[in-house]
């Protein structure tokens, strides 16, 4: 099925560039649109930069665009040494971005949130909160949505809905991030060497080749290797949390004439990580203040359940026998199942097996392909334009949740796939003598995948042995997840200027959905079972937005928007499957924001402020009612406020300064009677309107940068960055236990460029005084185990880089 859908979507997508191209060279006569240099510099105010963004699908000075948005250029992002997308984080408030949560074990399963909405799972049947975009085009899935910045123009942060101008399901915001086009004016390109601390090595490069007067070929690669910082104990060399990736990227410009371009691209990704730095922090008994024994499978591992005598399963060796005692159970003994195998932050005792039991030295596999054809044409009416895209990745990754040399909760993901095409048509003009800007728009999605989740590795149990242990260890089970999601929309926004300085924008958009899950479970005990789903969703999100330039330097707006998120069904079922398939319905938000952007004191100072309150309705929450145990569930209503702030100093001397806050306050309301968390058997904890959503509640980014300019032409550029988050409860069930601290990390750089700007010499250093911080933590009663994910230690690296061409 996967060869058959990957030919109908190469095929679409070339019938669709090609046929967008001949309808638009059909579209009659044309003016040139002029380009705007993204990274051009005031030489006014020297340390000022201007930015333009595509926010709203034209080009924009990013001052000038009534929104919360955060854009940072290619120069930004090699100034603070970025490598990937989580760089972000330092940088757009009330953004977060994290790596290597939940029970994925993979590091390219990110969990983002903005302003407090975002997706905390990572199953095939879970849609993202936060849209993440790459050239245009919708990543369907958060895995794999890590995204290397190695040869971007610029990332931009959308913070609030986006319900009209942006694809599927931006509830909380988009990311998007913009490649670097091909010029055909001359040959350029780059060249990056880094090498550092913890096995650190890098390898970036670009080529810009023109190959006639209209056409351009842009080639960039990248390969990156870190090494891992906790130390896999049963293993004899094996270190968790590293990296291992290359990625190649070919794009192709042409522009037969003069108002007619056409683009073509190809990304591929691969990596093969260990898994991530997950660490145990209580083992056995996960109960609130650790009063009783919890979870079903480890404690048939420690106290013997079910009829006696149970034969030992085949992976657990003669010297694990199971414990008879509550203090054995908790404490004293490394062949029981408890605290005795935790081993700090340094070291994990897990042991991963393959779908047979067999161990195995773990690798997370991730292939990663994309194509996309943009053609634009600019008409009498606008500018007509075509974006044709198919995506696809391949997965496999590894999970062990009990963190001993047992198997008693092993949960891996093989394979986890997923395909997608989309269609685009946007038209984007003006009319009314300019008083009118306008962008009509229609959408198409779709999207196969597959997720087959093992646990506890069925097959190598004995018939005898799984009837004897399935009522008390029920994970002898591989559940397999199947969904085939369409989606299709029309929208329009339309900007009318009542004065040259006030403007009034509405927006609408349509959206049609259809979701078609099929679940199927073989478990070591009953017969093989299926389910299936089908849910749609048929809505309208509006927006109004109104903006006045109060003076040249000072822009006002305020913005009305909507937007929801699909529902879906079940993906997790401990003691078989249910019928019917349990389901959630949509979520939806509704959100008030009023800003200020401005450029004072000849533009040595911008400053930005935004404040919004989003009513928050149907929050999709994993939870627990009376007869549904442990599945997304429509949990609470809740309200939402906050603020943000970004500033731009140009202090004099060679020095600037960049600050960020953001702010957001979570109240839940009208929680559904009797929700609990889902994380117990006995550790029962009610969910109210007093309880904490997921999420910080503050945020702060600082930056002082300094540039000391050179008589022969060079100049030495020094920063220092720091990025604070406040405590975050990590599950709204507000366990302290996996609450993480409030904390601050810093980084620091010094880069030398010689004249004419061909070779930079940097130093750096990430997380600079090596806080010890989690970025995540979960806690899971089916494993009895509390777990975190720690953050990179403190990394120390060199880089080269060459540059040839303007």
């Amino acid at each position: 099925m996967k060869a058959h859908f990957d030919s109908i979507a190469r095929t679409r997508l070339l019938c669709g560039t090609v046929l967008a191209a001949s309808l638009l060279f059909a579209a009659g006569p044309a003016y040139a649109a002029q380009a705007a240099d993204p990274e051009g510099a005031s030489s006014e105010t020297p340390g000022y930069e201007e930015i333009i963004v595509t926010a709203r699908k034209r080009e924009e000075n990013l001052q000038n665009t009534p929104i919360a948005i955060t854009a940072i250029s290619a120069a930004q992002l090699e100034a603070r040494g970025a490598v990937d997308l989580t760089a972000m984080q330092n940088v757009a408030p009330n953004l977060t971005l994290k790596t290597g949560g939940g029970t994925s074990g993979a590091t390219f399963t990110p969990i983002i949130n903005i302003r407090g909405i975002g997706q905390g799972d990572f199953t095939i049947n879970t849609d993202p909160g936060v849209g993440v975009y790459i050239d245009g085009v919708y990543l369907g899935r958060s895995v794999g949505s890590v995204l290397d910045l190695a040869d971007v123009q610029r990332v931009e942060v959308l913070r609030g809905p986006q319900g009209t101008l942006f694809g599927r399901n931006t509830i909380g915001g988009a990311i998007s991030v913009v490649s670097k086009a091909p010029d055909p004016r001359e040959t350029s390109g780059s060249f990056s060497i880094a090498g550092g601390s913890r096995e650190f090595a890098q390898i970036r490069g670009s080529l810009n080749l023109p190959l006639a007067d209209n056409l351009a070929l842009r080639v960039s690669a990248m390969a990156r290797h870190r090494g891992g910082y906790v130390d896999a104990l049963q293993y004899d060399d094996l270190k968790l949390g590293g990296e291992k990736l290359w990625a190649v990227r070919a794009a192709l410009r042409w522009q037969p004439t003069d108002n007619l371009t056409i683009d073509l691209a190809v990304d591929h990704t691969e990596r093969r990580d260990p898994p991530s730095a997950s660490v145990a922090l209580q083992l056995g008994d996960v109960s609130p203040g650790q009063t009783g024994v919890t979870g079903a499978l480890s404690n048939a591992f420690n106290r013997g359940q079910g009829p006696a005598p149970i034969a030992r399963l085949p992976w657990i060796s003669a010297d694990a026998p199971r414990c008879a005692t509550d203090a054995a159970f908790r404490n004293s003994s490394l062949s029981c199942y408890g605290n005795a195998w935790l081993a700090g932050t340094s070291g994990n005792n897990s042991v991963w097996q393959d779908r047979a039991g067999n161990k195995i030295n773990p690798v997370n596999k991730l292939n990663l392909t994309g194509y996309v054809g943009t053609v634009a044409l600019d008409t009498g009416i606008g500018t007509l334009k075509s974006i044709t895209a198919y995506r696809e990745f391949d997965s496999t990754f590894y999970g062990d949740l009990d963190f001993t040399p047992y198997s008693i909760f092993t949960n891996n993901n093989m394979p986890f796939n997923q395909q997608q095409f989309s269609q685009e048509f946007q038209l984007v003009g003006s009319a009314l003598g300019d008083r009118l800007d306008y962008v009509l728009g229609l959408y198409y999605f779709n999207e196969k995948g597959d997720q087959a989740v093992d646990l506890l590795a069925p097959g190598n149990i004995p018939a005898a042995q799984a009837a004897a242990l399935a009522p008390f260890l029920p994970y002898f089970q591989t559940t397999t997840r199947t969904v085939d999601n369409s989606s299709k929309a029309a929208y329009a926004q339309l900007t009318y200027a009542i004065t040259d300085r006030l403007k009034l924008t509405g927006g609408l958009r349509y959206t049609d959905e259809t979701k078609d899950y099929f679940v199927s479970q073989f478990r070591s005990v009953g017969p093989l079972q299926s389910a299936t789903g089908i849910q749609g969703t048929k809505i309208w999100t509006p927006m109004a937005n109104l903006a006045w330039q109060a003076t040249d330097d000072v822009l006002l707006y305020a913005t009305y928007s909507e937007g929801y998120r699909a529902g879906g069904f079940a993906a997790r079922f401990s003691g078989g499957l249910i019928s019917p398939l349990p389901s959630y319905e949509p979520e939806y938000v509704t959100s008030y924001e009023a800003g200020v952007k401005s450029t004072l004191f000849d533009r040595r100072l911008t400053l930005n402020l935004a404040a919004f309150r989003i009513d928050y309705r149907d929050i999709q929450v994993t939870a627990t009612t009376p007869g549904l145990a442990g599945f997304v569930l429509n949990l609470a209503d809740a309200r939402f406020a906050g603020f943000e702030a970004e500033a731009r100093a140009v202090l004099g001397g060679g020095f600037t300064a960049n600050l960020s806050a953001g702010y957001t306050k979570k109240e839940l309301t009208n929680v559904a009677p009797g929700t609990v968390s889902s994380e117990g058997t006995n550790a029962v904890v009610a969910i109210t309107a007093d309880s904490v959503l997921p999420g910080p509640a503050w945020q702060l980014n600082a930056q002082l940068a300094h540039r000391l300019e050179f008589d022969n032409g060079g100049r030495l550029d020094t920063s220092f960055d720091v990025h604070y988050e406040s405590k975050d409860s990590n599950s709204v069930a507000n366990y302290d236990i996996i609450v993480q601290p409030g904390y601050a990390e810093a980084e620091a750089r010094i880069a030398y460029t010689w004249p004419n700007d061909r070779f930079t010499l940097a130093l750096g250093a990430r997380n600079l005084f090596d806080k010890e911080y989690f970025t995540t933590k979960t806690l899971s009663s089916s494993s009895a185990a509390v777990y975190g994910t720690l953050a990179r230690p403190r990394e120390v690296y060199a880089q080269f880089t060459y540059r040839f061409g303007s």
